[in-house]
């Protein structure tokens, strides 16, 4: 039966690492989930390790799709990676998606919208209150209102974007993956982490002050990979030989 392993986790936590070595062992090609990997150039900075991956022989797909500035959509990903894991299982081989982007992986497993919906240009200037933000909501899609924690509540950013949604006419249901799959995610502590993106950092002769980039990035994941349901998660320090 045909399946698809899926690896996620926050950044600096060795998925392309375990990735490359699963896909030797077990026949597979790398579909990438990083939501930077998909622009042309800034290899360093977003990790795509080319050198690494050209000397394992593994094909690794979605990797510089688009040009820096153009506008990339999670749909256009989702409908790209189909595409990528048929191929990939049309010649029976194993589809290894792997990346930290949550709202790909997300995209891929789930029937979210399949469609780009677009901003609402008058409601983000209008500079409208909290408040008002979330009242206005309340009274277009009480059920999402309700189901917003404090922090979101208090994100005008976010409010906005619900508004955006709950105005948009019901869009249809975009497919997620029609085989089996095995969703796994490794994960350490923060300190783990940090440990780890400050010799990355070191190692790719990056600025010192991009460390603290990679820092935000890698804590915006834990809170949302945390919020996600059906993960099997493991301790990097439980495989370290692995990763």
């Amino acid at each position: 039966m045909d399946k698809v392993l899926i690896i996620c986790g926050p950044t600096a936590t060795g998925k392309t690492k375990l990735a490359l070595q699963l896909a030797k062992e077990f026949n597979g090609e790398l579909v990438s989930a990083d939501s930077r990997q998909v622009y042309i150039g800034n290899d360093l900075e977003t990790g795509k390790d080319k050198d690494v991956i050209k000397n394992s022989g593994i094909r690794v797909w979605l990797y510089d799709v688009i040009d820096q500035g153009q506008d990339f959509s999670v749909s256009q990903w989702r409908r790209l990676a189909l595409d990528a894991i048929s191929d990939i299982l049309a010649r029976d081989k194993l589809p290894i998606v792997v990346g930290g982007s949550g709202l790909y992986i997300k995209a891929l497993v789930e029937n979210l919208p399949d469609v780009d919906i677009p901003q609402d240009i008058d409601l983000r200037k209008s500079n409208k209150s909290v408040s008002e933000l979330f009242n206005y909501l309340k009274s277009i899609d009480s059920i999402k209102a309700d189901s917003l924690n404090n922090s979101d509540k208090n994100n005008p950013r976010r409010l906005i974007r619900a508004i955006e949604i709950a105005q948009y006419p019901s869009p249809r249901l975009g497919e997620g993956l029609r085989v089996r799959y095995v969703l796994i995610g490794l994960t350490a502590s923060k300190e783990e982490l940090i440990k780890r993106i400050k010799e990355r950092v070191r190692e790719r002769g990056l600025d010192a002050s991009y460390k603290q980039k990679e820092i935000n990035i890698m804590k915006k994941q834990l809170v949302w990979f945390k919020k996600q349901p059906h993960i099997t998660w493991f301790d990097i320090r439980t495989c370290a030989k692995l990763v």
